[in-house]
């Protein structure tokens, strides 16, 4: 009898597992879980789970972990927690692999499932679940006596903010008594981060910090950055971040509600990471290369890498770098973990806010360490007629010869080597800007032509 054949390519979306609850349906998911645990040696294995909130994505993840124990594949059971914490448990817990669950940024009905090695590298869709791949080994089950077992770890999150807290030794945030405003995205951000904050001797106030009864939009969008702006200036805070989701990714914004340019988060995290270092390394992704002559001029040798899922965690492993960055809001401390640490990011950027005796306002500071030369920018707004949320999905779902990136805040379409527009929200929803960036002018000048043209066009049909 001949083998059943599988073929998963409907689920691979930008190399990651994703579909929507009746595109993974149970069965389905039962049945990816079955072919990771093959994948990692079945009875041998052990693997963390974890998700956010969502109805959709727990249904998703039980049957997911159904599919593994099948098996043999030993199931620790984190409940609702955020993707850095997976990246904790996985050691924590020697695990083999780390399985998270989150709504899709931009497409709300679809949920991501990604799944990272024992060192926190994320694997993507084709390592695992290629068709020439599955279709090699036949799926066996485990008899009834070897069916592995899930256990429930409810304290995850409370291990993780002891170990980070005493990580980071951040003593000196504890005199400055700043103000921070978090949008916690309807995700299990709101489980972790604004206590290690709390703990840490800020005043916190926390959007979308509950669980949600149905589901919900995914954020950030225009909307949600609009209402997360105002509430920065009307609270008086200092400073703002929007999470994604999954909780793997950040945009800060300032105590004017603007949004923080992310090549000055990285100048900030790494300032502060060369301090006692003649030299260092750093691996960013190809969009940020704006950032290679202050780098050079700081001694920092650079590597840029693609998007491609665990690729900058998998350079700054092979380079021995000490940080790792793209314009989607990742920020990776590899002596902390091997994926994305926006909680820890923000430990870091305060910290060294609060030790600068120069700066009053996160403001002014951030604009001190803005260190791409504006030459190689062009802006220009634009007020849009639809949704703006619709729009900013549509473009990002557009099928265009040119890579399209989500960058939380936007979406950025590369046109060639150090050439991209990127189409971001403004404190308005409605108002977009346009951004190019290009060395040459005239390059510049037809890269914007072009995206206005698709903007006006795509606005139209929507509208």
């Amino acid at each position: 009898m001949q083998p059943k054949e599988y073929d998963f390519c409907h689920l691979n979306r930008k190399n990651r597992l994703a579909g929507t609850a009746n595109e993974l349906s149970p069965d389905q998911a039962s049945l990816l879980g079955e072919i990771l645990g093959i994948y990692l040696g079945g009875e041998e294995a052990v693997v963390v789970s974890a998700r956010d909130y969502r109805k959709d994505t727990r249904m998703i993840s039980r049957a997911f972990n159904a599919g593994l124990i099948s098996v043999g594949t030993t199931v620790f059971e984190l409940h609702a927690c955020s993707l850095p914490v997976v990246q904790f448990a996985l050691r924590r817990f020697s695990a083999h692999a780390g399985v998270h669950m989150a709504a899709a940024h931009r497409t709300a009905d679809k949920i991501n499932i990604r799944i990272f090695d024992q060192t926190g590298i994320e694997i993507p869709f084709t390592d695992i679940y290629s068709k020439n791949k599955i279709n090699k080994k036949p799926i066996v089950r485990a008899p009834p006596d070897k069916i592995a077992d899930i256990l429930s770890v409810k304290q995850a999150n409370d291990l993780y903010r002891a170990a980070l807290s005493s990580a980071l030794g951040t003593e000196v945030l504890r005199q400055q008594n700043f103000s921070v405003v978090i949008d916690c995205a309807f995700g299990p951000v709101a489980e972790v981060f604004p206590n290690i904050l709390v703990q840490n001797g800020c005043n916190v106030l926390a959007l979308n910090a509950f669980k949600p009864e149905n589901i919900p939009a995914s954020l950030p969008n225009p909307t949600s950055l609009s209402i997360l702006s105002r509430t920065i200036v009307a609270a008086n805070g200092d400073l703002g971040i929007a999470f994604d989701p999954s909780g793997s990714r950040a945009i800060y914004l300032d105590e004017h509600g603007r949004i923080i340019d992310p090549c000055v988060i990285v100048s900030v995290l790494l300032q502060d990471k060369m301090i006692g270092r003649k030299q260092g390394k750093v691996v960013l992704s190809n969009t940020l290369w704006m950032m290679e002559k202050w780098l050079n001029n700081h001694n920092i040798d650079v590597h840029f890498t693609s998007e491609y899922p665990g690729e900058i965690s998998r350079t700054i492993q092979f380079q021995r770098a000490i940080f790792g960055a793209n314009e989607q809001g990742n920020y990776i401390h590899p002596t902390i973990s091997n994926g994305s640490e926006p909680f820890a990011s923000t430990m870091l950027l305060l910290s060294s806010f609060a030790r600068d005796e120069k700066h009053k306002y996160i403001s002014t500071f951030v604009e001190d360490r803005d260190i791409c030369s504006k030459e190689i920018y062009e802006d220009k707004p634009y007020s849009l007629v639809s949704n703006p949320d619709l729009f900013l999905k549509k473009i990002y779902e557009k099928d265009n010869e040119n890579k399209i990136i989500n960058t939380l805040n936007g979406v950025k379409i590369i046109h060639d080597e150090r050439k991209w527009s990127h189409i971001f929200s403004t404190i308005i929803p409605s108002k977009l800007k346009i951004r190019v960036c290009a060395e040459n002018k005239e390059e510049r000048e037809s890269i914007m032509s072009e995206t206005m043209m698709m903007v006006e066009n795509l606005d139209g049909e929507l509208s």
